[in-house]
């Protein structure tokens, strides 16, 4: 178990610094203010998913629980987007003057934690059915 976890904070500590850093390299601007906000969106996605994924696996274990958990992964996916909406909705579509290519670009980072954590779910639930 404790494998599996390390294993989850290694993967999502990669992805999440490498697409980072690959994302502020292809915006290549110099507004600052934005990649204080980019690297925001990219902490709350990854530490979100982390520990969905986390709690995900220690509920697994419990047989009563198995059969909803695809109801509750459901529920922590609209969780996280409104938390996300809700912290960052001056940025999104408040007062802030950011183009929408830039509003936009806060979106990549909740595709690629969402890949992520569906694939590490899949495994999951596969892993118990089987």
């Amino acid at each position: 178990m404790l494998k599996t976890v390390l294993l989850y904070i290694v993967v999502f500590t990669f992805v999440g610094a490498t697409s980072y850093f690959l994302h502020n390299w292809a915006l290549n601007d110099t507004q600052m203010g934005f990649h204080a906000l980019l690297r925001k969106a990219y902490l709350f996605h990854g530490l979100f998913s982390l520990s969905v994924l986390i709690a995900f696996r220690l509920t697994a274990g419990f047989d009563s629980i198995f059969p909803q958990l695809g109801f509750i992964y459901i529920g922590s996916v609209v969780l996280k987007i409104t938390v996300f909406t809700a912290m960052f909705y001056p940025q999104l579509m408040g007062d802030q003057a950011i183009s929408r290519f830039y509003r936009a670009s806060l979106l990549v980072p909740m595709a690629i934690f969402l890949i992520l954590e569906v694939l590490f779910v899949i495994k999951i639930l596969q892993r118990k059915e089987s």
